[in-house]
């Protein structure tokens, strides 16, 4: 009798140390955090814009033309131009995402406004407003850019971009050759940078892009990377 308890005793002070260790066990073997955990930070805030439908999710990056990109800055617009089959001027679009900590681009989302209806609705776009598309093309995610522009946005102004895009995504506006086309629906959106257009608005694409980089004071800022 003597000896169950004295093993009753030793069990009684030996008991705590065990559901300690066994806590502190627990504990470790926790997952921790990891920095692979911040990836989802750089999901695509508005998924239906991305190259996705086009096999690339992330779309592709370009050699800029002028580029205001400032240390710190949590995410930006790009401004690209290129070739279009159906009209000579060629089309304006924006990409638009986060910055690492670098400032180089981790996610890519597209948008421009760019008749429905083919050829139909671009040359019908110059009598009667056409209804219009926002989403990225094949063209936008995969054919070369004749020029780009590139300009950082604090998380304020980036919200106020999201939500302009979002806004026009629920509510389409029309594309009209003369008056409201894709120079200046591109504008629109960099307004949230404080960006304006050039005073000629009535250009070709291709040339419209660097007018609008002049009237920003960027002529002069290039870069030779993406």
């Amino acid at each position: 009798m003597r000896k169950i308890k004295l093993s009753c005793s030793s069990l009684a002070k030996t008991l705590p140390v065990l559901v300690v260790s066994l806590s502190l066990a627990a504990c470790q073997s926790s997952p921790q955090p990891t920095a692979a955990s911040n990836v989802s930070a750089y999901a695509a805030e508005i998924p239906q814009l991305t190259c996705a439908a086009h096999g690339s999710v992330n779309g592709n990056a370009v050699k800029l033309t002028a580029n205001r990109t400032k240390t710190g800055d949590p995410a930006y617009i790009e401004f690209r131009q290129r070739l279009s089959p159906g009209i000579p001027s060629g089309h304006l679009y924006v990409v638009f995402g986060r910055l690492d900590a670098q400032g180089n681009p981790v996610t890519r989302q597209y948008n421009g406004l760019f008749p429905k209806g083919s050829l139909i609705g671009l040359y019908g776009g110059a009598i009667i407003p056409m209804p219009a598309e926002l989403k990225p093309s094949y063209a936008d995610c995969h054919f070369s850019t004749g020029a780009a522009y590139r300009v950082s946005l604090t998380e304020s102004q980036y919200q106020q971009l999201l939500g302009k895009v979002r806004y026009n995504l629920a509510n389409p506006p029309l594309w009209r050759m003369f008056g409201f086309n894709c120079n200046n629906y591109a504008a629109s959106l960099g307004s949230v940078a404080g960006l304006v257009e050039p005073a000629n608005r009535a250009q070709p694409s291709f040339s419209y892009i660097y007018s609008f980089i002049e009237a920003n004071g960027d002529k002069g800022r290039k870069s030779p990377t993406s």
